[in-house]
């Protein structure tokens, strides 16, 4: 395809998308032969579509939405249902599936397919009028709303360990899934909806006070002296006798208000809240897994997935366990939200559909973006409206990035409701088949369609970056630094390797470990030449054992601060870390640098008079290189402090097979990182598409490009961007 016909004109926002595509399209299309992904259905092919709520319009508008939808749009799919429980069941045990039925029925007729939601994300006022003990109970503080148990008229308001939800929940999934579960129409089943989002992945309630003493009974196999030890409740005296003296963690004193980078704030052991969030994780689990066991059960036709919303790593739950029991991953997209002011840079962007493609069940591909928002949004506050061409970039992004499916959010914006502000492909007054987004959003599903066997065909990565969801929650309860926030460290690492071109998997250590180890050559680490680890507090023996091994065979590691200072307990070790050894360093201090910090502990050295000095922020430590080791200093400090005792801020060590440890002390500004990031991909042969663009006109471009991106993201000013970094191909292998 030309560059005209992937749309290469108008702003940086477009062209940055698109001169990804460009790339990867003149390097595959037309030279590869491809076949359709595991699971021809779920993830072999593009579907696009819109989030469609026909019960909240006059049904007499129903046709002439979907023949729209259909034959203008160019959508394959609606998706519905989610939030329609007291349209399908009125009152308790009478159903009425008048309405679905003609939902469905009309789709069928305009040959549209339909992704159908369980509806359990609300329940109907007359359960909660029988029935309020299923509400869950929100966390303490000392201010605000102090363990309030929600009123009724929001959403994901229930209880996940509310046995008396559950049997409700299961009746009504049932009802559906026996009724819809082999309709070919319905080629998507959505449980629920945004399961753990705002908020409701916490519960203080009764029903969770029950559930969380059978999980510690359960894990600690009755034995009440190791829950005692593994919690170190002998400080301050706190030791039970029995699992039902144990209450939740709420809040206590000593203890102050929430900061803004926790999801609540309790001064109990530390061992007590890895614990909690534990129990909330696997409390989701198992709701999500009861809703799927249903739909399984019933051989339903359609693949089985639910919305993961933002902010995941924020939450006290884990995506992985959730889409390891379902078909495809699937993800809404708000780069922006209400008083949002400007786009985010695009790099975390890109990190966080990394993240989502590694929570599929295949490793390259194969997710669905469940709602992509198209216009200005927001609840009371309404934030950055998205300029022209910026929603078809997230669009393009997306695929890129592995998605297969995408549907718009929404195609009607509301008349009435708690989101009448989010505006969709047509606002409250557009006809249909007008104005800018409708036009937008038949540029991205022409786009998806013409180039469908590039999507499906799997991303290919040389460098991933792993987390743990155990280490993050560790950090949700101690984040050490004001400013600390575990989504900000993995793009500290993410984005030189994204500005240099690279394609990064973003996966999690457990699936990583339960791969296999790399000397069996069946672990996932003998596929990768770089991993990056962003502020591993908590690990794992087994983790550093692969780590090393992973070194030894050649691979480059990098490490960002706090590494390996904490046992999976969650109580502090006693040994050095052995992620900073690895990398030729001691760590002799340490210092959080909280808002106020002087400018001058705020900086470091470079590596080379290239880039002289670099701005770190977060978190300091003092590196001493090891005598009698090959390591060396890659920056170091400057100030009267860590700089009089001639600390190193990162260090790394070459072993004689060439692979290679990074330590980094500190919050390195990423860029800054660039040229170290050139060599480990230089020398590990993992740029993204092994060779870069040789024509003048295409490097100039980038560079162009990344000057917009980068003045973006910072609200204007050119300023200094450090090293320029490799402009490559992004690459996708075929199928």
């Amino acid at each position: 395809p030309s560059r005209e016909a992937l749309g290469f004109r108008g702003p940086w926002w477009v062209k940055l998308a698109n001169a990804a595509a460009f790339a990867v399209v003149t390097a595959l299309v037309g030279a590869c032969a491809f076949a359709a992904a595991a699971g021809a259905n779920c993830n072999g092919r593009v579907v696009v579509g819109v989030d469609y709520y026909p019960e909240q319009w006059p049904l007499e508008d129903m046709r002439a939405d979907m023949k729209a939808i259909k034959e203008d749009l160019g959508a394959d799919l609606i998706r519905i249902g989610e939030f329609m429980w007291h349209e399908l069941e009125p009152e308790n045990n009478r159903f009425n599936f008048t309405l679905l039925d003609k939902i469905i029925g009309l789709a069928e007729e305009f040959g549209l397919e339909v992704m159908l939601g369980t509806p359990t994300a609300t329940m109907p006022a007359w359960l909660h009028s029988q029935h309020p003990e299923v509400m869950l109970k929100g966390p303490d503080s000392p201010e605000g709303y102090a363990g309030a148990t929600p009123a009724f008229g929001g959403r994901r308001q229930y209880s996940f360990n509310s046995p008396t939800y559950l049997n409700y929940a299961t009746r009504i999934v049932e009802k559906m899934v026996k009724r819809y579960g082999q309709k070919d129409t319905i080629t998507f089943w959505q449980v629920d909806n945004e399961i753990g989002h705002e908020g409701s992945d916490l519960d203080f309630s009764g029903p969770s006070l029950v559930a969380w003493r059978e999980w510690l009974e359960t894990k600690y196999n009755s034995d009440i002296d190791k829950l005692n030890r593994d919690w170190g409740t002998t400080f301050w005296g706190v030791t039970y006798n029995h699992f039902d003296e144990i209450p939740l963690p709420r809040w206590t004193i000593p203890g102050g208000g929430k900061l803004w980078q926790e999801n609540f704030r309790s001064n109990n052991s530390p061992g007590m809240l890895l614990d909690y969030r534990r129990f909330r994780r696997d409390s989701i689990t198992k709701y999500t897994a009861h809703q799927v066991a249903i739909l399984r059960d019933e051989h339903v036709k359609g693949c089985v997935t639910t919305n993961a919303p933002g902010g995941f790593w924020g939450k006290a739950m884990d995506h992985n366990d959730l889409f390891d029991m379902m078909d495809l991953a699937a993800y809404d997209n708000y780069p922006v939200w209400g008083g949002s002011t400007v786009a985010p840079d695009p790099s975390r962007v890109a990190l966080d559909l990394d993240v989502v493609r590694g929570w599929g069940r295949l490793l390259g591909g194969g997710w669905m973006v469940a709602e992509q928002l198209i216009g200005a949004q927001g609840h009371d506050i309404i934030g950055f409206n998205p300029r022209p061409g910026q929603v078809y970039a997230w669009a393009a992004a997306s695929m890129l990035h592995g998605a297969t499916g995408l549907c718009f959010f929404r195609y009607r914006a509301a008349v009435y409701g708690q989101e009448e502000f989010c505006y969709g492909v047509l606002d409250h007054t557009t006809p249909r088949g007008t104005g800018r987004k409708w036009k937008e959003a038949q540029r991205v599903y022409k786009f998806a369609k013409e180039h469908e066997q590039l999507w499906v065909a799997p991303v290919e990565a040389k460098v991933a970056l792993l987390y743990d969801n155990e280490n993050i929650f560790a950090w949700q309860a101690q984040p050490q630094s004001l400013d600390f926030d575990f989504g900000s460290e993995a793009h500290r690492l993410y984005r030189p390797f994204w500005r240099h071109g690279a394609t990064v998997d973003v996966i999690s250590t457990k699936r990583v470990l339960a791969s296999g180890s790399m000397s069996s050559g069946l672990g996932l680490f003998a596929k990768y030449r770089i991993i990056l680890l962003p502020a591993p507090m908590l690990t794992s023996d087994g983790l550093i054992d692969v780590l090393t091994e992973f070194v030894a065979a050649g691979g480059s590691l990098w490490v960002s601060f706090r590494a390996d200072v904490k046992d999976e307990r969650s109580q502090m070790r006693r040994q050095p870390s052995r992620l900073a050894a690895l990398a030729g360093a001691d760590i002799v201090e340490i210092e959080s640098l909280n808002p106020g910090v002087p400018e001058s502990t705020r900086r470091v050295k470079g590596p080379d008079d290239a880039v002289p000095f670099v701005n770190v922020s977060v978190w300091r430590e003092g590196l001493r290189v090891k005598e009698g080791t090959d390591a060396e200093a890659l920056f170091n400090y400057t100030d009267s402090f860590f700089g009089s005792e001639g600390y190193a801020a990162a260090t790394r060590m070459v072993m004689p097979s060439g692979g290679e440890a990074i330590y980094l002390g500190a919050g390195i500004d990423p860029e800054g990182l660039l040229q170290t990031a050139a060599s480990s991909l230089e020398h590990r042969e993992s740029w993204a598409g092994g060779e870069s663009l040789d024509r003048e006109a295409a490097e100039e471009g980038r560079d162009r490009e990344l000057d917009a991106c980068y003045d973006q993201s910072r609200g204007g000013g050119r300023g200094h961007r450090g090293p320029q970094p490799r402009r490559l191909r992004r690459q996708r292998r075929p199928a």
